[in-house]
């Protein structure tokens, strides 16, 4: 029996919702874990936020051509390597968020962008009085 989802009265396979035209009714999949997998190689970079979102496919998204998508597994990646491919992307709210991670703040330190310099800075103090009051 395949998986099938409903969303707006309409049930839909996998093989369905991958080929459905309404990048919101593809979202909708993927929000609720539907063709998480697949979904991952939507043409629209919306939908491969939601998947980014829901922690599925980092290993892949976090070379995603669209900023936007790299910043959400930036920012919700639990295994903190994936951060080394980002802290030198290309587009400084991917490093933004990094840098409030708290990862490698100190080459952020120095970053062109001053708002990420700014955060990386504000990361560094506040992981230094963390450890000061773990002492």
């Amino acid at each position: 029996m395949q998986d099938v989802i409903t969303i707006a009265g309409k049930q839909y396979t996998v093989e369905q919702i991958v080929r459905e035209r309404d990048e919101y009714i593809r979202m909708e999949a993927a929000e609720a874990f539907f063709a998480i997998h697949e979904l991952a190689s939507d043409p629209s970079y919306l939908v491969r936020l939601v998947v980014a979102r829901k922690g599925f496919e980092h290993e892949r998204l976090v070379f995603d051509p669209d900023y936007r998508v790299r910043a959400t597994v930036a920012k919700y990646c639990k295994h903190v390597d994936l951060l080394k491919h980002l802290v030198d992307d290309e587009h400084e709210f991917v490093r933004f968020i990094v840098a409030k991670r708290g990862y490698d703040v100190e080459r952020l330190l120095h970053d062109p962008d001053e708002e990420v310099a700014a955060m990386a800075r504000h990361s560094l103090k506040q992981s230094s009085s963390t450890r000061a009051t773990a002492h």
